[in-house]
């Protein structure tokens, strides 16, 4: 699930270091280099610089440099600033994150009968970014692939790698908020949800 207005390179571009001359204030930074922020994407970055580049035949402008922070990959982010302040954001902190959680908890749940319009649904939650339903939504599909476990069935594909990309995203963010790793993250994330565990 990738943004078009970003590009992932591991070659360098061509680009010097940034100076930004007055300008219109979406245009300007609301992040600096060393800010770790959420990309809705690549998940937790860290900003390493702000340079001025150009990409191709693109006209020269400012962008954020982004390392993904958990990731073992070289790659590396360069997202416009312009766009990078819509999408960019500051990382949850622990009372935000058990609030979600505490959220998620009282959530009706996500699951969708039908398999086509479930991954539609499901998909569209992971891109915006809300934690609380994503939450619920991991939960029903944990049950609902236990479910078919137990009736001698196999756990449906499309659903596990949804659950994989949702978990990805929000054991990232909240294992930086709870100052855990990210195994006991989502142990505590289990802990927390049981409740949900069969309830529709």
């Amino acid at each position: 699930m990738s943004l078009p207005t970003f590009s992932l390179h591991h070659s360098q571009p061509s680009s010097v270091p940034v100076h930004l001359p007055e300008q219109a204030a979406s245009a300007a930074p609301r992040f600096q280099a060393g800010d770790t922020v959420m990309h809705p994407s690549e998940g937790v970055c860290r900003i390493t610089a702000l340079r001025r580049m150009h990409f191709g035949t693109d006209a020269d402008r400012p962008y954020y440099v982004l390392k993904p922070a958990l990731e073992r990959s070289s790659s590396t982010v360069y997202l416009p600033v312009e766009r990078g302040n819509a999408v960019l954001r500051r990382l949850l902190n622990a009372e935000e994150a058990e609030a979600l959680i505490e959220q998620s908890v009282h959530m009706p749940s996500t699951w969708v009968e039908d398999g086509k319009q479930r991954k539609e649904a499901f998909s569209q939650m992971i891109a915006q970014g809300d934690y609380a339903r994503l939450l619920r939504m991991t939960q029903d599909i944990r049950a609902h692939s236990a479910a078919r476990i137990a009736a001698g069935k196999k756990p449906c594909t499309a659903d596990e790698t949804l659950l994989s990309e949702a978990e990805r995203l929000v054991h990232q963010e909240f294992s930086h908020a709870l100052g855990l790793s990210m195994e006991e993250t989502a142990q505590y994330l289990q802990r927390r949800l049981s409740p949900l565990a069969g309830r529709s």
